[in-house]
């Protein structure tokens, strides 16, 4: 046996393996991953008995293409997701782009390989190539702390502030809770708002726990910038889309805006597709802000496959885009004691899949309408693209394995729109106190005591207002404006300003022996307690 070439470049694939983060060799291949001598990869623990997946072959993906407009056509009826847009990449060659359906429903104009979507996460590693960009021209390191760079960032652990890294922040170890942010984008506060009150955040073992953590990406992301001397947007374009000529591609929503061939979110309402609301992720452009066309993204797929490289010409070294495909932290455990092992890159998934071959993926999910994949198979110079614009409901992530099977195998190996389908039922799970209404509920008190401002350092100032007969409440600089539907005695029923549309939780107030509210509670387990002010 001996090593295979060109496409083992870009992984350290013993790390997959056996568990062991060291192994990879100068190449980027490490040295379990060999050739049986029939063309076939022989891998640990791969599919077949013996050890060894097939190698991906041109008449393979050349016999899959043909198949795809009936794939997506069958997914897009069961589904009803208004547009699609899809391409394949092989061999450093864009194989398939093809657009579906409609960009809006309201106007019907089509979708096609240049139409413009928000890419929500799957701008991870998008981004995480434009850093490879500045590791790649010594602006920074991956494994430099951030703070010299960003002094304002501080958390609240100063070992943390002083140590926390790069890699350390692209990868979701920094000790950050999940989702810390993401509801202050929505109510309106700024980048520099959201990142300042990191001082506030208790924190999970540094570097020992995994969190997907938008706003610990952007403060990668941010610094990185504030070290390469420009805007974030600016770094982005400079380090990525100019050179590689993905002129349909901004990390600025305001570009988003202007491009005359550009989707709508979608969200779905009763059974029936629907324009969804305005999504503006400025805040979080490092980690869910860019837009982007399915034929961009190919493009970006190629030079992921290459090595940096695009047509002959380097855009990024080899050395520094490695670490974005190297298992940084481990991914909660499998749901089986012999269940495969996830890991997470540099903005990127890293898995071995349910057909023995090494993955490099991202998801993306507005749940206000946007929904994307991209799934590399990067020993086969293999890669799927999918981008939509409707909710996330696991429409991109059944097409791209529907189309990976299709390859591989010729066939579907498992129902994936039911897989994916219960993957993405939990974003539309209410508080299971939610299940069943008290009966009968305890009367509210007259609604003039609910009526303040109550506050905390985190979320700011919160107001209760009259709202016609009812009361609402107004959240943030933007003023999101959520209705209050009673429920018990002095617990009513909202919409928080980052959930999926419709999807209500709780909100109670804690009345003093005056009758007037002194502070309300939403579900927070760190912050959810603000006060009358």
């Amino acid at each position: 046996m001996h090593l295979r070439g060109r496409r083992c470049s870009l992984e350290p694939i013993d790390d997959r393996a056996n568990g062991d983060r060291g192994r990879a060799d100068a190449s980027g291949c490490g040295d379990d991953v060999l050739d049986d001598g029939d063309g076939n990869l022989a891998i640990p623990g791969g599919t077949d008995g013996g050890g060894t997946v097939a190698r991906v072959t041109r008449e393979q993906v050349d016999a899959a293409l043909s198949e795809i407009d009936g794939l997506v056509g069958a997914e897009m009826e069961r589904s009803g997701v208004p547009g699609v847009a899809v391409a394949v990449v092989y061999d450093d060659e864009v194989v398939f782009a093809e657009g579906y359906g409609v960009r809006k429903v309201e106007t019907e104009e089509p979708v096609s390989p240049e139409t413009v979507f928000q890419l929500a996460s799957l701008s991870k590693p998008i981004t995480g190539t434009a850093l490879a960009g500045l590791v790649s021209d010594g602006t920074i390191s991956w494994d430099e702390p951030v703070h010299p760079y960003a002094p304002d960032l501080i958390f609240s652990d100063p070992w943390v502030t002083d140590h926390v890294t790069f890699a350390d922040l692209y990868s979701h170890r920094s000790g950050l809770p999940g989702d810390i942010g993401d509801p202050l984008e929505i109510m309106g506060f700024t980048r520099d708002e959201i990142l300042a009150r990191f001082r506030l955040v208790p924190l999970n073992p540094f570097r020992a726990s995994y969190a997907y953590t938008d706003f610990g990406m952007t403060a990668g992301g941010d610094a990185a910038a504030k070290a390469a001397g420009v805007p974030f947007e600016q770094m982005v374009a400079e380090q990525l889309f100019e050179p590689a000529g993905m002129t349909s591609s901004s990390a600025r929503y305001a570009d988003f805006l202007v491009r005359p061939d550009r989707t709508t979110l979608h969200v779905r309402v009763d059974g029936k597709w629907v324009p969804g609301p305005e999504r503006q992720p400025d805040a979080q452009a490092p980690a869910g802000g860019i837009s982007s066309s399915v034929n961009d993204v190919a493009t970006w797929v190629r030079l992921q496959l290459n090595g940096g490289t695009l047509d002959g010409e380097e855009i990024i070294s080899e050395e520094a885009l490695l670490p974005t495909h190297t298992p940084q932290i481990g991914k909660p455990p499998a749901p089986t004691y012999d269940g495969p092992a996830h890991f997470y890159g540099l903005g990127w998934i890293l898995d071995q899949d349910h057909l023995g071959y090494f993955r490099w993926s991202h998801s993306g999910a507005f749940t206000q309408g946007a929904a994307t994949n991209i799934t590399l198979l990067p020993l086969e110079g293999l890669g799927v693209v999918v981008l939509t614009n409707g909710m996330p409901i696991g429409v991109p992530e059944t097409l791209a394995d529907q189309i990976i099977d299709q390859i591989v195998t010729g066939n579907e190996t498992r129902d994936w729109a039911a897989y994916w389908t219960d993957t993405f039922s939990h974003l539309s799970v209410e508080d299971p106190a939610l299940s069943e209404m008290p009966e009968p509920p305890t009367p509210a008190r007259p609604l003039d005591a609910y009526l303040g401002s109550y506050a905390n350092d985190f979320y700011g100032t919160f107001e209760v207002v009259a709202d016609g007969t009812g009361i609402a409440l107004v959240q943030g600089p933007a003023r999101v404006t959520s209705p209050l539907t009673h429920w018990d005695g002095d617990t009513f029923t909202f919409v928080p300003a980052s959930a999926t549309p419709g999807i209500r939780a709780l909100l109670k107030f804690t009345v003093g022996p005056d009758g007037l509210a002194s502070a309300i509670t939403i579900p927070d387990p760190d912050f959810g307690t603000l006060q009358r002010v």
